[in-house]
């Protein structure tokens, strides 16, 4: 478990997974709230691909100085998520259902499967799950409180339930409107990434070279 934790620590932190719970200062409405939930996800863009580019920031604890990545992502609803880091080393991440995938090219730097390993099952749905905007994926581990904005913004605020869960992530949410936009997580140590989503657009189907990267 120390080593699924620690990699699953990377993981998440490197992926951003991303969204503004401590940072967005949102007024606190009736936890778990299931009409909110239902709102958010009709705001959503609904397609079965989603692309973009992110830029990451990263601020460890202690340490002044940011860290910086940037990159663009894919997500397919069905299959899981490309995150291609492209600055300042390119690296590639592929999350599918019970597997998440680190390379360099085409070297394998990392790979976690649930069959081995039975907590990739679960930090693998929640990271598809927040690129994918499947909120009620989200409601399963975390609880959550936030507000609509206008006729297109909201902002959701999610804390673990689970204390594996709590064992890496303190804090996590989500600032958006048809897509999610931005996003801040703050781990358990005390580490804290912001990832903000740019030129996002969505499609019907992946392009041949996505279809490649994910089999």
């Amino acid at each position: 478990m120390k080593t699924i934790k620690n990699m699953t620590g990377q993981m998440l932190l490197l992926c951003g997974f991303v969204l503004c719970g401590l940072g967005l200062a949102v007024p606190a409405q009736a936890a778990d709230d299931p009409a909110l939930l239902r709102s958010v996800q009709s705001r959503l863009t609904i397609d079965t691909v989603i692309r973009g580019d992110f830029t990451q920031s990263r601020q460890l604890a202690g340490v002044k100085k940011t860290l910086v990545a940037n990159g663009t992502f894919v997500v397919e609803k069905t299959r899981g998520v490309l995150w291609r880091t492209l600055t300042p080393f390119p690296q590639t991440t592929r999350i599918t259902q019970g597997e998440i995938l680190q390379k360099d090219g085409d070297r394998v730097l990392m790979t976690l499967r649930a069959d081995q390993e039975p907590a990739v099952n679960a930090i693998s749905r929640v990271l598809f799950s927040l690129f994918a905007g499947d909120l009620s994926t989200l409601a399963e581990y975390f609880d959550y409180h936030g507000r609509l904005d206008g006729d297109a913004g909201w902002q959701l605020s999610f804390t673990p339930r689970d204390a594996g869960l709590r064992a890496v992530i303190a804090a996590l949410s989500l600032e958006g409107d048809r897509v999610v936009r931005q996003v801040m997580l703050t781990s358990a140590a005390g580490d804290v990434t912001r990832i903000a989503f740019a030129n996002t657009v969505t499609a019907a189907a992946l392009t041949a070279d996505e279809r490649v990267q994910f089999e």
